[in-house]
């Protein structure tokens, strides 16, 4: 597609792709969780789990209380979206990675020459998948994995603190470097091949939209549809406005 997509682009294409590779669509996790974690708010669609006897794909709001403190940086926003995939038990190990990777450069029109993968030993087997689409040994770089177990937060190893369904897996993430230089992750997956459980993969929509149009978006580009999704939900379901509401949205908390 010539020219600049919208993230309804991306999404369509994102459908059309996984729909002819067997992936039926599941419904997302509401937006407000009822929970404390993160101010209430759902930040990834961690609850597929795996098993299935059917390729799952789920389109998932999110929004991460901590991202305030980074509202400044480059790519990073109030409300986003995951496009997270659960294969099939009968799906072959590493095809979710080969189609990650195919949907990005061949679908999308990402320049391989300008993603960067970031994990540790476990994923080894999968490096020549990532060669296999362009992604050559200079691109990739292996933490210690001991390093990423201590910090949990992906790129390496996916273990939240805190959070409510007790992730724990091998991960990789694959970022894309922007025309300024700066990186913009786009796909945490994890390691399909690595105990103790080979989990999902997620991209995010709005992020794949960025580096697919070289344009950064900024935080208060999404503040709006933040604001709208959850305010939304809640005269929807009669749920309170959750903490996170607020604190994303700097306005002073009335409970």
């Amino acid at each position: 597609m010539p020219g600049n997509m919208s993230v309804e682009d991306v999404t369509n294409l994102a459908v059309q792709y996984f729909t002819s590779k067997g992936y039926a669509a599941a419904a997302p996790k509401p937006l407000i969780t009822g929970v404390d974690h993160n101010g209430g708010l759902s930040y990834d669609e961690d609850s597929f789990g795996t098993g299935s006897t059917r390729s799952l794909y789920v389109i998932q709001p999110c929004a991460r209380v901590d991202d305030v403190q980074t509202q400044e940086k480059h790519g990073t926003l109030p409300f986003f979206t995951l496009f997270a995939l659960y294969p099939a038990e009968t799906v072959a190990a590493q095809r979710r990675t080969s189609d990650l990777l195919e949907f990005m450069t061949a679908v999308v029109g990402l320049d391989a020459k300008r993603l960067r993968v970031t994990t540790t030993e476990l994923a080894r087997p999968l490096l020549a998948d990532f060669e296999r689409h362009g992604i050559g040994s200079n691109q990739i770089r292996l933490r210690p994995l001991a390093e990423a177990r201590a910090e949990g937060t992906g790129s390496g190893w996916f273990e939240p603190k805190g959070h409510p369904n007790a992730p724990a897996f091998a991960s990789y993430s694959v970022e894309f470097v922007m025309a300024d230089g700066t990186e913009s992750e786009i796909v945490e997956s994890a390691v399909e091949i690595a105990p103790p459980h080979n989990g999902g993969a997620g991209f995010g929509l709005e992020r794949l939209t960025m580096a697919r149009n070289d344009q950064h978006m900024s935080w208060d580009d999404g503040a709006k549809a933040f604001k709208q999704a959850v305010e939304a939900e809640a005269q929807r379901t009669g749920k309170p406005l959750p903490s996170g509401y607020f604190a994303i949205l700097g306005l002073p908390n009335p409970g």
